[in-house]
């Protein structure tokens, strides 16, 4: 082998690799079992709109944030990518499920243009904690979700890498989704590509369907026929 092909071939092997894998965590590829271990995330999806504080209880750089949260399919399998171009600590993060169940990792990306690695899973009281233990890495350590309000409202914290163990806050943003509705109670119109609260509607064979978001959207759209024929199963 050349040595021209030999370091295209690396090359692709590099960009397989990195497709392929989070932090050294094998992803899942398959985007049926990618849905399927993300549904446990299916209440992050839809729009946002909240404040952040830096300190609890003050308002001294105090920031409003929006924010799309939504699925995508590709060929890297299913994730659940959230997007906030006027983010504080993030602009983009997306979402997927390990090979080892249970385990999500993360890539995001910060108003400086840094692309950041995350694992992490869901504790015992529903909190997704995703790390980055990259001691060089002196923007966001740890990003923990949690949702409350029957997933009205989110939460956000971000905290910055001190030492091995040791965090020290960067701020903390709660939102409130798009649409809600507090003290009353609605008949909730499934999406039928995720299995989440479908609010757009789809078309297929002069009849209608609803979606949760713009990348179920899309993916009903690519695959009405599959879609419609599984949900019928």
């Amino acid at each position: 082998m050349n040595a021209k092909r030999k370091k295209n071939w690396w090359s692709a092997l590099a960009i397989l690799f990195i497709a392929t894998t989070v932090v050294g965590i094998e992803v899942v590829a398959d985007q049926s079992r990618g849905k399927k271990a993300l549904a446990a995330l299916q209440d992050y999806v839809g729009t946002w709109k909240g404040a952040g504080q830096v300190r609890r209880g003050s308002t001294q750089g105090a920031w409003i944030e929006e924010s799309e949260w939504v699925w995508q399919f590709d060929k890297q399998g299913a994730a659940i990518v959230q997007k906030s171009a006027k983010g504080k600590f993030v602009t983009q993060l997306e979402l997927r499920a390990a090979e080892k169940p249970g385990v999500f990792v993360a890539t995001a990306k910060t108003p400086q243009g840094a692309v950041l690695q995350f694992a992490g899973e869901l504790n015992a009281s529903g909190r997704l904690v995703l790390v980055n233990k990259d001691l060089q890495n002196q923007v966001v350590g740890r990003i923990s979700i949690r949702t409350v309000a029957a997933g009205k409202r989110m939460i956000v914290m971000y905290e910055k890498l001190l030492t091995g163990t040791l965090y020290s806050r960067l701020g903390e943003l709660g939102s409130t989704r798009k649409g809600s509705m507090f003290g009353g109670g609605a008949t909730m119109i499934e999406c039928i590509v995720s299995g989440g609260k479908g609010t757009i509607p789809v078309t297929y064979n002069g009849k209608t369907y609803y979606v949760c978001c713009s990348g179920c959207r899309d993916y009903f759209n690519d695959n009405a026929a599959e879609v419609v024929a599984a949900a019928a199963d």
